[in-house]
């Protein structure tokens, strides 16, 4: 634990918070603490849906990552967003900020640590709830006990749970992703869907090396699909996967392959996602986009789980390949695993694809 940490946790050591596991008296306004990655809030929409269809006059705000904060602006079922990037240079305006908003309830839904917790106490909010918390060095500020992981699957699962500390059980764990019509409007024109023709997106990147499939696996991966004369590839990523993506174009070399990444904005982007026959991704923000748009998934797994990251809804739109590697003691977070993909060949994939498009 750093110093600023154990200094904060001196400060509030003695202070206290309304244990419960069940809130039963009256309240205005939640706020849902979710500003993290892309997929991590996506997995969040359906707390979002499911509490405004039980507290419909209950205000909502959701504190947000402002770099995709824009990806949930038109979610009906929040009422206000305030953005916090998760670094204490900003951590004082954000807790102006929602004190001001005299918030009554916090889901911790996925928010960092150490300012998190902090945050949501020092900012006045009378019942705080995370799941898990056994391990959290702030739990004697939450108003829940202290509770461990617990494996549900699918890891919306795990987020629903924090609906039973209002009183509401559910298992609708349908992500939501709702886009203007500008933005669909725009990724139309950049596509320019010809009739029969097959989209297949390729996401290359991901937050970590141990996730990504090789280049020469893409590439041949890409050949294959390209002799069928009515398809085309659309390269997706973020700015920073901008070299990936221009390096398989250079390799493809072909008039049917379409680079875009890190050319659109993440809105224009997500509505590109969504016009695909297909997205082939890696465990990462992506393939949580086309699930939420209902858009076909072929995820490729070496370390990560698929049976906590892949959508348990319309489940005949996607399919997954996972290498078989088993988490042990051994194993961390930090170490490279990015052999375990090269285990996932080109031929695995294709065979997979043809599943989901009927022209390969």
């Amino acid at each position: 634990m750093k110093l600023s940490e154990r200094l904060l946790k001196f400060i509030l050591k003695k202070k206290s918070v309304v244990k419960t596991d069940l809130v039963k008296e009256s309240f205005k306004t939640i706020c849902f603490f979710s500003n993290t990655a892309i997929g991590d809030t996506l997995f969040n929409t359906p707390v979002f849906r499911v509490f405004k269809q039980h507290y419909p006059n209950v205000k909502t705000i959701a504190l947000l990552n402002p770099k995709n904060a824009k990806l949930f602006e038109s979610d009906p079922n929040l009422d206000e967003i305030i953005l916090y990037n998760g670094r204490w240079n900003s951590f004082l305006k954000t807790r102006n900020i929602l004190k001001s908003k005299k918030i009554d309830i916090a889901f911790l839904l996925h928010s960092n640590e150490p300012q998190a917790t902090p945050l949501a106490f020092l900012s006045g909010i009378k019942y705080i709830f995370k799941l898990p918390n056994d391990k959290n060095d702030f739990n004697f500020l939450h108003s829940n006990n202290p509770s461990g992981y617990k494996p549900d699957g699918y890891v919306v699962l795990t987020r629903l749970r924090y609906l039973n500390f209002v009183g509401v059980s559910s298992s609708d764990t349908r992500m939501s992703l709702y886009l203007n019509n500008d933005d669909i409007k725009k990724a139309e024109i950049a596509l320019n869907k010809k009739a029969n023709e097959k989209i297949i997106g390729f996401q290359m990147g991901a937050n970590s090396k141990s996730r990504m499939w090789t280049l020469e696996r893409w590439h041949k991966l890409a050949n294959m699909i390209l002799l069928k004369e009515n398809t085309r590839l659309v390269l997706i990523g973020s700015p920073s996967e901008m070299e990936l993506t221009n390096s398989l174009e250079k390799k493809i070399n072909s008039g049917r392959v379409l680079n875009v990444a890190g050319k659109f904005s993440i809105t224009e982007a997500a509505a590109i996602i969504g016009e695909f026959d297909v997205l082939v991704t890696p465990d990462t923000g992506p393939l949580h986009i086309a699930a939420a748009l209902k858009t076909p998934v072929l995820g490729l797994f070496g370390v990560a789980s698929p049976e906590s990251s892949m959508p348990d809804f319309d489940t005949e739109l996607h399919q997954f390949i996972k290498v078989d590697f088993v988490a042990d003691e051994t194993y961390s977070k930090h170490k490279d695993y990015s052999e375990l993909m090269g285990k996932i060949t080109e031929t695995n994939v294709y065979n997979k694809l043809k599943k989901v498009v009927d022209v390969l």
